[in-house]
This record gives C-alpha cells, structure tokens and sequence, in this order.
C-alpha cells in the first residue's frame, strides 16, 4: 500500500509539529510533563487477550507510579469496561482521512502531553491483517517520538512474509522508538529485515494477575474442582473462526461438527474427559461464544453433563484464574495459552499466523501446536489431544522450570535498556 501525495504531505506536516512540540519539550519551554503513559491498543475492545495486555500493563505501571493513563481508540463509543486505571481517552477515527487539520494538529499536541507512549504491537504490526492499520499505528509511533515521547512497541511478533510497506515505514521510524519482540522467532526475523537494535521481550500478558475471588471464577472453579473430584480430567477449550478463513474447504457448520467430533472421539478413548468451554474474543456473528454454544449443542446427551461454557462477559484476569484449575487446554487463540502457560498449565495451540511456535520455544515445548490444515483431518485432533494428555505432567514441569524467566522477559517491555546492551 502507497500513502497518498495528500497523506504524505500531512504526515510531513504534521512530523515538523510533531518535532516543535519535541524542542520546546527538551528545552523546558513548555510545562513539565507529569508521570504519565498512554496507550495505543491493538484494536477496539471485544478481545480478552488484547484486554490481557492492557490490563497488565497498566497495573505494572501504576505500581511504578505512572499517575495518568490515557488510552487511543477508533470509535468514539469504544469503552474497555475491564481497564479500571485509564483517565483518559482518545479518539483518532478517521485520523488521516477525513475531519479537519485542526483536529489533527490537536491530537498530536495531546499525544505531547504524555511522558511515554506506548503502542501494543500484537499481530499486527506486519501488515498480514491490513497495510491501513500498520502504517496508521507506525505514523503514530513516530509523531509520538519527535514529540519527545518515550516511544515504545511493546510485545509484538513478525510473521515470516510482513509487507514491504510495513518493513518500510519499521526502518524509518525514529532510531529513539524502542522495538520489542514478544518471541524469538519473531525476534530473528524482525533483525533480518531492519538495521536497528531489537529487543527480545515476553508477552505483556504474562504480568497479568489473575482475578480469584470473583463470583464468576468462583462458580466455574467450583464446577471444575467437582469433576476433578469424581477423578475426570477437565480440558479447557477454545474454538475460533479464525480457522475458517485457514481451512476453506469447511463451511461453518462442518466446523462446528468436526470439533463436536473430535470430541466425541476423545471422550470415547477416555471415558473421564470433562470439557470446559473458553471464548475469548466477543467480537462479531462468528464470536468465541457463538463457535463454543454451537459445538455444545452438538454434542451428545451422554457428554453434556459433564460440559460447561465459561459465561460472558468475563475479563481477562478472570479467565487467568480459572485456568489454574484445569489439566489441559486446546486453543485457537495465543493469548489463552499464555493465560494457562502463566499458570503453569500445559496447553497445545491451532496454530495461525505463526505465532504460537515462538511463545513456545520460550519454554523449549516443541510438538505443542498443530496446524490447522492438518487438525481438521479425520482423527488427527483427538490423536494430538491423547498425546497431549499423556503428557501433560511432564509439560508442567518444563512450564514451572522457565516461567520466571519468560516472567522477567514480559517485565522488560518497560525497561529501556542501555544502548551498548541492546542486540541489533
């Protein structure tokens, strides 16, 4: 994707403010800047892992002392009703197209009004979702940055094809933004494509402290720790329509059955399986929620007593805590894995956009993913789950043995580093 001439020619504009604004603030003209961040989400609210990383965030922060938190949305309605600690909300729709240039030059005076400015880089900081949202979030990084800003991309992985304009405007971004990589895979390929310093950092989410005593994570914590007790293994699951778009020979209801399936299959194998339903994205007609009720509704009478959906909405650190309690989990999203690899509990990933291998090698777990294309053949999930379970002690251990050090990693994000210390 090519910015327009008209774009180009307000960016620029917009940068020679953007540095103004940078002067008067290293001179001391302007007042000084209190301890404050502000944030700029992946997307607007609806994914439980976005709202992972924000939260933990936000947490850490304010234990540091960061008084103000500010949060960048794309819809004026937008609200992340799980984010206690934000003061103040931003408004860019429509930043580079539309509205008039005064409402421009305002935003990027308030962006100057924060200490640090903080772009949660997720997936999708490689255009594999959209040029648009990359170069938007990248301009924004760098306006932040010549205002003087302490600009970070925090936690963020690399597919192995990002686009050439996302690899473009990555190398010139100000050599002052801070860039860090959520995984080691994502690590080595981001430093084949830029000539700068990179560093290698753990998901946000990993700082993210579980909610224990609230009455949902009570009530589905009690349903488990009751099939625990009758000796049945309890397997967490999430099923996304993300693979849908993977696998296209499948139309939804075909989807919805193979798990169905796939489950049945198992729990012909091992008659003590009790299965715990987990959305974690609200987000649109194929949500987490719909995709878990359907499979649900397909399963036999036999099984069904001994399923249950985790109810919605729930938050983030809520989903955390009742992960503690289960066995194993199957998913289609990182950010529920990272919930369950936080918790130590072993949990084996439907790969998508080539994330999940490098969260992984984080705790040296090869075999825990399977990709889609091979999962949705007859057979081949349940064998991947009967593996797995078999496992499972095993994974444990190797989790408890390097989650403290993946713990400092996500910790890191916020610790800017001396230069001669960085890898480039």
């Amino acid at each position: 994707m090519q910015l327009t001439i008209k774009t180009q020619i307000l960016f620029q504009l917009l940068s020679i403010y953007a540095a103004t604004l940078g002067f008067l603030r290293k001179t001391k003209v302007r007042s000084q800047i209190d301890a404050s961040a502000l944030f700029l989400p992946p997307s607007d609210p609806g994914s439980i892992g976005d709202e992972a990383m924000l939260a933990a965030s936000m947490e850490h922060l304010a234990a540091q002392g960061i008084q103000r938190i500010g949060i960048i949305t794309l819809q004026p309605t937008a609200r992340w009703e799980n984010l206690k600690l934000v003061t103040d909300t931003i408004n860019i729709k429509g930043f580079f197209t539309r509205g008039s240039w005064w409402e421009r030059f305002r935003l990027v005076e308030k962006i100057s009004r924060y200490e640090h400015f903080y772009c949660l880089g997720a997936d999708v900081m490689d255009g594999f979702y959209s040029d648009n949202v990359t170069l938007l979030r990248l301009n924004l990084v760098a306006l932040a940055a010549k205002t003087g800003a302490d600009a970070t991309i925090l936690g963020f992985s690399f597919n192995h094809q990002p686009t050439d304009a996302a690899v473009q405007s990555f190398s010139q971004l100000p050599a002052s933004v801070r860039l860090c990589c959520r995984d080691p895979i994502s690590y080595q390929r981001i430093k084949q494509c830029l000539q700068r310093p990179v560093e290698l950092v753990a998901d946000l989410a990993f700082m993210l402290q579980p909610a224990e005593d609230s009455d949902l994570t009570v009530r589905v914590s009690k349903w488990v720790r009751a099939q625990k007790a009758q000796g049945r293994i309890v397997l967490g699951v999430n099923a996304n329509a993300l693979h849908l778009t993977k696998v296209t020979r499948l139309k939804r209801d075909e989807f919805i059955q193979f798990y169905a399936n796939a489950f049945i299959n198992l729990c012909s194998r091992n008659q003590k399986i009790s299965l715990l339903m987990i959305p974690h994205d609200f987000r649109g007609d194929d949500s987490d929620v719909s995709i878990a009720q359907a499979i649900l509704e397909a399963m036999p009478s036999a099984i069904k007593p001994y399923c249950m959906q985790v109810p919605t909405p729930c938050s983030a650190a809520e989903i955390k805590s009742i992960c503690a309690d289960l066995d194993l989990v199957l998913t289609g999203r990182m950010h529920l894995a990272i919930a369950c690899l936080g918790q130590g509990i072993p949990v084996g990933g439907v790969t998508y956009q080539g994330k999940f291998e490098g969260l992984f090698r984080h705790f040296e777990l090869p075999g825990m993913t399977i990709d889609p294309e091979k999962a949705f053949q007859p057979g081949v999930l349940t064998d991947f789950l009967i593996d797995l379970i078999a496992k499972r002690e095993d994974i444990h251990q190797q989790i408890q043995s390097h989650l403290a050090n993946v713990k400092v990693l996500s910790v890191s994000n916020f610790e800017r580093k001396p230069k001669n210390a960085l890898a480039g």
